[in-house]
């Protein structure tokens, strides 16, 4: 019989905990209960999991534990597996999955009729104010779709589960106005995609991990450095493809500022 030990909010330390307890060759189980990561234990091992949970508390980033993780991914066949029944995803990240699913749907209907698509996506007539918001869906080649449909589910996702379907509403709302209006007025009308979205949600996620303390979204320097260097390679039109680059910048400012303004609404 399992007996109930924690809750996590936070996925990720859930995952890598219960993994270091398999590795001690405890009986453990994750159920994910709303946003929540409940952390089930077998009667006989509630007491050493209690004490390795206080270990992992007052460390979380040692070592030891991302060595475990990795053991259990070699050992087991399929390892943290994500529950993908329909309901549940729509569930916990509606917004994420409808997104996706009408920028795939518009691309679908580029390929059959781009003329139609473009005309009444595009940022042509300011006074029809869904244009604002609509040339996020447009995607002018199957690389552009699949690198923005990436980056917006891995962190669309995060940010709904994290914080609510209504906040990332916000963020992208916001930020598609932003960046398409930068874009706008200092390159014209031609262009479309979600990319200046997604670089709000990189620019939220980054600082927002920064100003809390805390590795909820797990966005790396590294990556963070990469999508600048993106940015600044595309303003020196060294890329061999066309960027709307202050769409980019746009999202991105938009993006830093969401997380700076709402820091104080995040505890450690």
């Amino acid at each position: 019989m399992l007996t109930k030990v924690a809750e996590f909010r936070a996925q990720p330390a859930a995952l890598l905990f219960a993994d270091y307890c398999r590795s001690q060759g405890l009986q453990v189980k994750l159920e994910l209960q709303g946003e929540v990561s409940v952390l089930m234990a077998a009667a006989d091992d509630v007491p050493q999991v209690e004490v390795l949970l206080t270990e992992f508390i007052r460390q979380p980033d040692h070592p030891r534990y991302q060595a475990a993780a990795w053991q259990q991914s070699q050992s087991v066949k399929l390892a943290h597996k994500v529950n993908l029944r329909p309901q549940l995803a729509w569930r916990q990240m509606p917004l994420t999955l409808l997104v996706l699913l009408l920028t795939l749907a518009v691309y679908a209907w580029q390929q059959i009729d781009f003329r139609a698509a473009a005309a009444s996506l595009m940022l042509l007539d300011q006074a029809e104010l869904w244009r604002w918001i609509t040339p996020i869906l447009l995607h002018f080649s199957l690389t552009h779709l699949v690198f923005n449909l990436a980056w917006w589910w891995l962190l669309g996702s995060k940010i709904e589960r994290y914080q609510s379907s209504g906040f990332l509403l916000q963020l992208a709302l916001s930020s598609a106005v932003i960046s398409n209006g930068l874009q706008l007025a200092l390159a014209g009308p031609n262009f479309g995609g979600l990319s200046g979205v997604v670089y709000a949600l990189v620019g939220y996620c980054y600082l927002s991990d920064q100003l809390s303390g805390r590795q909820r979204y797990l966005l790396s320097h590294g990556l963070f450095g990469f999508m600048l260097v993106w940015l600044v390679l595309g303003f020196m039109d060294l890329l061999w493809v066309n960027m709307a680059n202050w769409a980019h910048l746009g999202g991105l400012g938009c993006g830093l500022l969401w997380a700076f303004l709402s820091r104080d609404r995040r505890r450690p």
